[in-house]
């Protein structure tokens, strides 16, 4: 038996940073969610703490109720660009026709989205969330579409 050529293996390495991506998304998503309120609770203290600092003044309770709901559908959008970043390079260098650059690491984006929600409903006080799957997929897309973006720069394609 051959061993694998170092084409094969790091055709098989490519995908390792969207595999990691998920498996963190996976782990959020497993996060019960009381767990995940305190999570983002963190950052919804600092958030708060600034804008009382810079406005003098007590953030009532329900702009902060506001407030953390954006945080966490910001990091709905920003995990899910992470994502669509690394699936994009994974699929970008298997020199796939141009659409197919775009195409297959979205859907593979929104079809782990889904998956995601889905698995949310096994979750203790999480639930499957359609809006969510939305965020998420437009994350997925901005990534890909900065990543394209940056990728047709001449400077960058000469140092990849």
């Amino acid at each position: 038996m051959t061993p694998p050529s170092l084409s094969s293996i790091t055709r098989i390495l490519r995908f390792l940073p969207m595999l990691l991506v998920m498996a963190v998304i996976f782990a959020f998503s497993a996060m019960p969610g009381e767990e995940s309120g305190e999570a983002s609770g963190k950052l919804l203290t600092v958030v708060v703490n600034i804008a009382e600092y810079v406005t003098h003044e007590p953030v009532p309770v329900d702009k902060a109720v506001i407030i953390h709901g954006v945080i966490r559908k910001c990091a709905h959008f920003t995990e899910y660009a992470i994502l669509g970043i690394t699936a994009v390079i994974a699929f970008y260098f298997a020199r796939l026709s141009k659409p197919k650059n775009a195409i297959l690491p979205l859907a593979v984006s929104v079809l782990y989205a889904a998956s995601d929600e889905f698995h949310q409903m096994f979750v203790a006080g999480r639930g499957p969330s359609p809006r969510d799957v939305l965020i998420d997929s437009i994350g997925a897309l901005t990534g890909i579409v900065i990543f394209l973006l940056c990728i047709r720069k001449p400077e960058v394609q000469h140092e990849l």
